[in-house]
């Protein structure tokens, strides 16, 4: 009996094994232990490699990733990962109960303590985005203890500082735009005061009161007026004020600032700094003003040869292009999804810069309707840019087009090193009624490769002598 219990018992373990391998359960070897630092080799990227992963994260995200290996807590304090640091709404925040508005994230003024000491003396460029709970920046002012606190200054490689404020919130009766000032002025006027040797400066959207802009500027003139090389000023003021304080930055190359800020008397000071670049910006917080005269203009011409303007609309603006009559405008640049151009404005540009004009880009997708008339498509606008422009290097479009007028402008643009238009953006149209200067071989041959994409791509680049073609929405956002 007993060797009939150990045969049945030996024949069940049999049959229990093969069970095991036919499912995948059989026991073997037990491997040796792997650590998982070693298992996906995530430990051996390398390090630059994983610096910029990390310069990729928030800086909470950041924390609990060094967490995971040595590689990674290693990797946490490259100087290259804080380089630049980004303050927004529930950076170094924490969560606490409101009595009205339930749970909230507000700035946790010990997280930010560590964080100034463990890697402020990293960071190269400190961007303050717009903050919607005005509570959270209180960090303006833990910023600026944390500088006052040491005799020497403790972000020695700190050379850009920007603040945005949110100047739109969402209210029960619509939108509410109002400026900033009081406590939150205070706050950032002592920020800047204690910042040394910036070289890019940019403070947007503040929309102080006229009696307030001055106090700001003398702050950023304390430790930076000798070190800015790129200053940017949107909208600082909210209503039409001259800022003659851009004057006094003595190695300013590049200014970004509102058309507000600048009358007559501005801009020729500013024609006596060696300033290289002016870029004046408007967008849906501009006040209405006044360009700068056409006199003035010339005399500035005459002071500074090589100053170059650049005409920029931002944002959700819908309001015309102001133009500056007879500037040395070298670019025009329309970042808005409302950008659509007119004849008039076409002529206009035509007239003050045939001589100058360089760029005219328009970036994104358009948020307008896009009619398929001809007449009220802008496509004699572009061709009259082309033909008139003789130095128009960019044209950049975003607009409905022809296939036609496509081909004119790369008649018509010989100058032309960049030639941007959306595939979705063209219609398979030869709707140009013939020009008297027009022969009739070349009109045929425009209708005739204006019926098809392919022959439309081939003949642009074979007048330009590159590979060329319409780009995707998507290619054209990520290109331009």
């Amino acid at each position: 009996m007993e060797d009939m219990e150990e045969q049945l018992e030996d024949s069940d373990m049999e049959q229990l094994t093969l069970y095991l391998r036919l499912f995948g359960f059989e026991k073997s070897a037990e491997p040796e232990p792997v650590e998982a630092e070693e298992e996906y080799g995530w430990a051996q990227l390398p390090d630059i490699l994983l610096e910029d992963i990390f310069a990729l994260l928030t800086p909470k995200a950041r924390h609990q990733a060094s967490r995971v290996c040595k590689s990674w807590y290693k990797t946490f304090y490259s100087p290259r990962v804080w380089e630049t640091f980004i303050f927004e709404d529930g950076t170094l925040t924490k969560r606490r109960y409101n009595l009205f508005k339930g749970f909230t994230r507000e700035l946790c003024p010990r997280k930010s303590q560590n964080c100034f000491n463990n890697v402020g003396s990293l960071f190269k460029k400190i961007i303050v985005s717009p903050i919607l709970n005005f509570y959270n920046l209180l960090f303006l002012g833990v910023l600026s203890s944390f500088l006052s606190f040491y005799e020497e200054f403790p972000i020695p490689m700190l050379h850009t500082f920007q603040f945005t404020f949110a100047c739109e919130s969402r209210g029960i009766n619509g939108n509410l735009i109002y400026g900033t000032g009081g406590q939150i002025l205070q706050e950032l006027n002592t920020l800047i005061g204690c910042m040394k040797n910036l070289k890019t400066l940019s403070i947007n959207q503040l929309l102080l009161a006229e009696e307030d802009v001055s106090g700001l500027f003398e702050a950023a003139l304390k430790y930076n007026g000798e070190s800015v090389r790129f200053l940017e000023i949107i909208n600082c003021a909210k209503a039409d004020t001259p800022i003659p304080q851009l004057a006094r930055f003595d190695s300013l190359q590049r200014l970004t600032v509102s058309h507000q800020h600048v009358d007559d008397e501005v801009a020729v000071l500013l024609s006596g700094t060696g300033l290289s670049d002016l870029r004046l910006v408007q967008d849906q917080y501009t006040c209405a003003t006044q360009p700068v005269s056409a006199d003035a203009w010339r005399i500035i011409k005459e002071i500074a040869p090589y100053l170059k303007v650049t005409l920029e609309v931002r944002g959700k603006c819908k309001n015309t292009l102001l133009l500056q009559p007879h500037a040395p405008v070298v670019s025009i640049v329309f970042d808005t999804p409302h950008s659509k151009i007119s004849h008039g404005a076409a002529m206009d540009i035509v007239h003050f810069y045939r001589k100058t004009l360089e760029v005219f880009i328009q970036k994104g997708i358009p948020r307008v309707h896009g009619p398929r008339s001809f007449h009220e498509r802008g496509d004699s606008s572009f061709v009259m840019l082309v033909k008139h422009c003789p130095k128009l290097k960019t044209l950049i479009i975003n607009e409905r087009i022809s296939t036609a007028t496509v081909l004119l402008l790369s008649h018509e643009g010989r100058s032309l090193k960049t030639f941007i238009v959306r595939t979705n953006a063209i219609i398979k149209r030869s709707d140009w009624p013939r020009d008297r200067e027009w022969s009739e071989e070349f009109y045929t041959k425009l209708r005739t490769n204006a019926r098809c994409y392919d022959r439309m791509s081939n003949e642009v680049a074979q007048k330009h002598e590159w590979k060329w073609r319409p780009l995707s929405d998507r290619e054209f956002k990520q290109m331009v």
